[in-house]
């Protein structure tokens, strides 16, 4: 995970090509923020390393981190 402090249109981003995750730091307003941003972008990742892509296509696969990200709030 590498964080930029330069602005960009993504909040963060997840390339498999490098298995490299850049988080956007002016595009978050807390702390908490960016830890659910690297949590974002590392699923992305785990997602990847299982081969679990070839399943989903974009939008499918933001919906499941969507989801998990959630699930405490909706859980507890």
């Amino acid at each position: 995970v590498d964080l930029r402090v330069r602005d960009s249109e993504n909040r963060g981003i997840y390339y498999s090509e490098t298995d490299r995750c850049l988080i956007f730091l002016p595009n978050h307003e807390t702390i908490e923020d960016i830890y659910k941003t690297i949590d974002h972008e590392v699923y992305h990742a785990c997602f990847e390393k299982a081969d679990e892509t070839e399943d989903m296509d974009e939008d499918m696969e933001e919906r499941m981190i969507f989801c998990m990200q959630w699930a405490p709030e909706i859980l507890y």
